[in-house]
């Protein structure tokens, strides 16, 4: 084999061993732009349950806060009729007296 041959091998040699190293970077490439598809789905799905496990989380709270509200209402409201039932019998009793202390002041 001449020189010129050899040297025709050693840069057809090169330019196919370029060519594979250009061939496995593009592979590389497309797998890292795989893989950074299947991590942004995977945060994406994460995200989203996430979000959606917040939701249910607030519903519930809104929904014990209003059955809260409702019983703290319906107590505020059996004190207010007690208070007025109270008030209501105690009523004939200070009406009397008050005649009577106006009625021992006029003497």
């Amino acid at each position: 084999m001449s020189g010129i041959e050899a040297v025709k091998v050693i840069v057809d040699a090169e330019k196919e061993a370029a060519r594979i190293l250009a061939d496995a970077e593009n592979q590389a490439t497309q797998i890292r732009k795989r893989i950074d598809s299947c991590i942004q789905e995977e945060r994406t799905r994460s995200l989203d349950a996430a979000k959606k496990e917040a939701a249910e989380i607030v519903q519930r709270a809104e929904e014990e806060g209003r059955g809260d509200a409702t019983n703290v209402a319906k107590d505020a409201e059996k004190n207010v009729h007690d208070l007025v039932s109270n008030a209501s019998a105690k009523k004939d009793e200070a009406v009397e007296k008050l005649v009577g202390i106006i009625l021992q002041v006029n003497k």
